[in-house]
């Protein structure tokens, strides 16, 4: 029972230190997406949005594409995270994706690229007669097409004016009827 309330008191003087906040770390394959301490962080997982503040029980559960962001000082930053897991302590939030982008570092032209030739592979990946090549294409078609949404999503949501505009006319260019 004293090393349970050593431990509590050590995570108690961590959040104290660190002025109520949780150290985010998000990384992907090739580079150091961001390092920071916030005061919340919102992330996209296979079972809906899940927010997390200091002090928060260990955790760890799987993303899939989508919308997150985090809060410092009553300002939220927005960006999309892909497949991937996520790692919760008292003071720390490990996000470790495939990709991750902010609103800015995004092409609405890329964005809707991405979607229109996911979706043919897709169509051309379901008359593939091997069953497991098959189910194995569809999946990576489906990946991209979710994170080319969640793109999208991020773009309509929390993009400049300008990409805003660039990507309401470009899905009607490209035909994009699929909602997000």
């Amino acid at each position: 029972m004293t090393s349970l309330l050593l431990i509590r008191q050590t995570e108690t003087d961590l959040m104290a230190e660190s002025g109520n906040k949780t150290r985010l770390i998000v990384v992907t394959p090739y580079k150091k997406f961001f390092e920071g301490d916030v005061t919340s962080v919102v992330i996209t997982t296979n079972d809906g949005q899940m927010g997390f503040m200091p002090g928060h029980p260990p955790l760890i559960v799987s993303l899939k594409p989508g919308v997150s962001h985090f809060t410092d000082a009553g300002v939220s930053k927005y960006f999309t995270v892909s497949e991937g897991y996520c790692e919760v302590s008292a003071n720390k939030v490990l996000v470790v994706c495939n990709s991750a982008e902010f609103p800015e570092d995004l092409s609405p032209r890329r964005t809707c690229k991405s979607f229109t030739d996911s979706s043919k592979k897709l169509e051309q990946a379901r008359l593939i007669e091997d069953k497991s090549a098959r189910a194995v294409l569809i999946k990576e078609c489906e990946q991209a097409m979710a994170r080319a949404r969640a793109r999208r999503k991020l773009l309509e949501l929390y993009g400049s004016d300008h990409q805003k505009e660039r990507i309401a006319v470009l899905v009607e260019e490209y035909g994009w009827k699929d909602p997000f």
